[in-house]
């Protein structure tokens, strides 16, 4: 389940996360990638000068930090049920 890049283990997940048996291991992985990009996205956004870049950080942004959220949930809930 390794990926390059953020829309590799976006469209990985997507793709595995109905599949049995689980690769508990690369979910794991997999998760821990994802919210290390939340992290700096969220670092990246909050050292934006004032509102109104803020504003337009989350207009260019805000659709992957969205999918990120929700696959970082999804593998969390995927993992406390295997």
């Amino acid at each position: 389940m390794k990926a390059g890049d953020l829309s590799g283990d976006l469209e990985r997940w997507r793709a595995d996360r109905g599949s049995l048996p689980t690769d508990r291991e690369a979910r794991r992985e997999l998760l821990e990638r994802l919210r290390a990009w939340k992290a700096q996205h969220d670092q990246d956004r909050a050292r934006q000068p004032g509102p109104f870049l803020q504003m337009a950080w989350d207009a260019v942004f805000s659709d992957e930090d969205d999918q990120v959220a929700e696959a970082i949930r999804q593998l969390e809930d995927a993992l406390a049920q295997s």
